[in-house]
């Protein structure tokens, strides 16, 4: 007989043992613990109890309905048996004592049938013996077990707390009802989106309409950057608005909706201004002549009292010195404690916005004139000097504004300087990174002035330029300033107005400038900035300000 090589030699494997068979378990009385094994026997127990009941319990009435309720609810809502319940020896002095076996109820002997189950009679069987008589038992309430608390994340406590804090976040993520978007929720906010990018473009073309009526000379995409930067201007001033204090708080309102109730705020304010009414015609002819008269004279005197209008372009020999200025790489000029780099001097370019570093750059330029003008006034060509002005800073505002006159320390800027005795005090003032405006504080005509681009409301500015020239005038002499006289000044008919949204750096610089002459006028508008923009990159260049004004 041939032997499979593939065989193990040796012994074979012993064979797995038979199957235990299981234990039986026995429920309290000796009964099947299942609910439906021991039917017939709660059956008979059940038929018993009530045929005691009749029998005994007709003696006392409270007995017997106090019973009869206790049986209908056993035999309506029946009870499976109970396990018993075994309790380890270490928990043995916590566990409560284990309730005695309740007593078998007797049963009570019924009638012997006389049939079989085929239907034949069957054999007599022997009278029974006569039984005990039945005793009524005690009935017990409940023989269900007390619950037992199984340990959980609720119930448990560790001497760790971390580890405490970690169940009971992991519980709370299982309880979080996880949350997902309807299967469009995406394309319908696109279309939602698209619609308000519709709306606010027709809101956009009509107010523009509405602006070229009133003299709006750009494009029309000119005119979207312009409109951007005033939602802006309106949204910082809201911020800061000392009357609204729920502001402070972050608020869930979105830019779409703030920027189209803005639009139909301007155009119902666009519409309101062309259709207010029209000046009223005089009663005789006579009174329009003469009104048509006096108004030509008026005009040929501020003609010829006006400045000449600036140019439109730079001599060409000058215009080439900027285009290389604009090539050139590192530090470009150097003036008292300023400095502009390429990246800085770039900004001057059409359609940018000028940072500090330019504005403090020419501001500098500003104050070094007045002070030659002061020492040596045969310098100044025209005959007119410029006035004594001091200027501040664009950190200046910043420090006055978030700090304040004491914490800001601003009693230092002024060591070397008495602002009380200066025609004009100048201040570049930047709005949180979203606009530059001028202002100034005017010692001669007793005036605090704001020159905005925007022609925007400037309260915050009045209050804070009067309280530092009250600090000022405590600190350095020792008394409260008088305001007698005192006003807050801003002209919208004389101050240009921007028709973009990067322009105001350059309208700030040329506001400052003008003020530094004694200007009371200001001879340049939006169509001037491109000259201007060329003029302050030769000023800057080459460290002086140029004479035709």
């Amino acid at each position: 007989m041939a032997v499979n090589a593939r065989k193990r030699s040796g012994d074979a494997l012993p064979r797995p043992p038979r199957k235990q068979p299981r234990l039986a378990m026995r429920a309290v009385d000796g009964g099947n613990p299942s609910p439906g094994g021991n039917s017939a026997i709660a059956n008979q127990r059940l038929r018993a109890r009530w045929v005691a009941h009749f029998t005994t319990g007709l003696k006392n009435g409270w007995s017997f309905a106090q019973g009869t309720v206790e049986l209908v609810v056993d035999t309506l809502f029946p009870q499976a048996p109970v396990l018993p319940m075994y309790t380890s020896t270490e928990n043995t002095a916590h566990a409560s004592p284990a309730k005695p076996p309740r007593p078998p109820i007797p049963i009570a002997p019924s009638a012997p049938s006389t049939l079989t189950k085929d239907g034949v009679p069957a054999e007599e069987s022997p009278p029974p013996l006569p039984s005990a008589p039945a005793v009524e038992l005690p009935v017990a309430r409940s023989s269900r077990p007390p619950p037992i608390l199984w340990p959980s994340t609720a119930n448990t406590q560790t001497y760790y707390p971390q580890v405490d804090k970690e169940l009971r976040n992991t519980v709370r993520r299982q309880h979080k009802r996880a949350t997902r978007q309807h299967i469009f929720a995406k394309q319908h906010k696109m279309h939602v989106q698209a619609a308000m990018a519709g709306a606010r473009e027709e809101l956009l073309k009509e107010l523009y309409l509405l602006q070229q009526r009133k003299g709006y000379s750009s494009d029309f995409t000119t005119f979207k950057g312009f409109i951007k930067k005033q939602t802006l201007i309106k949204r910082y001033m809201r911020s800061r608005s000392s009357s609204l204090t729920d502001l402070g708080r972050q608020t869930r309102a979105k830019a779409e909706d703030e920027d189209t109730d803005f639009l139909r705020r301007a155009i119902e304010k666009a519409q309101a201004t062309l259709n207010g009414p029209k000046p009223i015609q005089p009663l005789t002819p006579g009174i329009n002549q003469l009104q048509f008269r006096y108004r030509t004279k008026d005009n040929e005197l501020e003609r010829r009292l006006r400045r000449p209008p600036l140019p439109s372009n730079l001599p060409p020999e000058d215009d080439a010195k900027v285009a290389a200025v604009l090539n050139k790489r590192g530090v470009i000029s150097k003036y008292a404690k300023e400095q502009v780099t390429d990246q800085d001097i770039v900004r001057l370019q059409p359609g940018k916005w000028l940072n500090d570093e330019v504005i403090n750059f020419y501001g500098a330029l500003i104050l070094g004139r007045s002070e030659a003008c002061k020492e040596n006034p045969s310098k100044n060509s025209r005959g007119k000097s410029p006035l004594d002005v001091h200027y501040f800073s664009t950190f200046f505002w910043t420090k006055l504004e978030k700090e304040g006159y004491e914490k800001g320390r601003l009693a230092k800027w002024t060591k070397k300087v008495d602002i009380f005795s200066k025609d004009t005090i100048l201040v570049p003032i930047n709005h949180d990174n979203v606009h530059w405006t001028g202002a100034a504080i005017n010692f001669r005509q007793k005036r605090i002035e704001s020159y905005d681009s925007m022609h925007e409301e400037r309260q915050l500015v009045y209050k804070l330029l009067r309280q530092y020239v009250d600090l000022e005038h405590r600190n350095k002499k020792k008394k409260p300033f008088d305001f007698t006289g005192w006003e807050d000044f801003a002209s919208e008919e004389d101050t240009p107005m921007q028709e973009n949204g990067y322009d105001c750096g350059v309208f700030t610089c040329q506001f400052l400038e003008s003020l530094s002459r004694g200007e009371e006028k200001f001879n340049f508008t939006q169509k001037d900035i491109p000259y201007l923009r060329r003029r302050m990159l030769w000023e800057i260049a080459h460290g002086t300000l140029r004479t035709e004004h």
